[in-house]
């Protein structure tokens, strides 16, 4: 008896030791830039876009993750962005933006729009969560999702188009164990750009434009 208990102490304390003594707590905010999609659609237009995000989530600033420990999930450690979320997500939508042809202006406030006479975009972060399943160490599994949002606000100051990014949520096995936090964020990250490209590109999106302009 005394052997058995002593052996699920071990093993507790092998999954448990790592993420006291060396878990991840930071990520920098990327994206796989050769998996950007160039639209079929011209690339032409000029796009003003808040350069930091709006975050409506519950969770602290700059948050992408929380590690978990043992099978009931207790919850451990958080995991935050190495800089400003905010600013990073902007900032990788306005590369990939750049890359595929488009000309992009971050400016540092909304009523900007009045004084350019032009509408200006913002990203909205809804959904941004991520959970480390350690029970498998060394193998970790990272399970999340990331949602954003655009908005497009006319020099009056009404918002005049909106579209929702879903990403692809899911779970994803890292065999380094910590670095689940960093290659989901990044592929998700990924997929919501795609996602804002295309809506970007659309029909849609250049009509609201149009009209929008002094």
């Amino acid at each position: 008896m005394r052997t058995l208990v002593k052996t699920i102490i071990l093993g507790f304390a092998f999954v448990v030791t790592p993420m006291l003594t060396g878990c991840q707590s930071t990520i920098p905010v990327k994206i796989n830039m050769d998996d950007i999609q160039k639209p079929a659609t011209s690339t032409d237009l000029k796009i003003n876009i808040l350069s930091q995000a709006k975050d409506t989530r519950s969770q602290s600033p700059d948050q992408v993750g929380r590690h978990t420990i043992s099978l009931l999930m207790i919850p451990g450690g958080t995991v935050s962005t190495e800089d400003s979320l905010n600013k990073g997500v902007v900032d990788r939508l306005a590369e990939a933006l750049k890359s595929v042809g488009y000309k992009v202006n971050l400016v540092d406030d909304v009523t900007d729009a009045k004084e350019m006479g032009e509408p200006v975009l913002f990203v909205q972060i809804e959904t941004l969560k991520n959970y480390l399943f350690s029970w498998l160490y060394p193998l970790g599994l990272t399970f999340g999702s990331m949602d954003l949002s655009l908005h497009l606000i006319s020099p009056k100051g009404t918002e005049i188009w909106k579209q929702e990014l879903a990403g692809h949520g899911g779970v994803m096995p890292s065999l380094l164990y910590m670095s689940g936090f960093e290659t989901r964020v990044t592929s998700d990250l990924t997929a919501n750009v795609n996602q804002a490209i295309k809506a970007i590109s659309s029909d849609e999106f250049r009509k609201a434009m149009k009209s929008a302009e002094y």
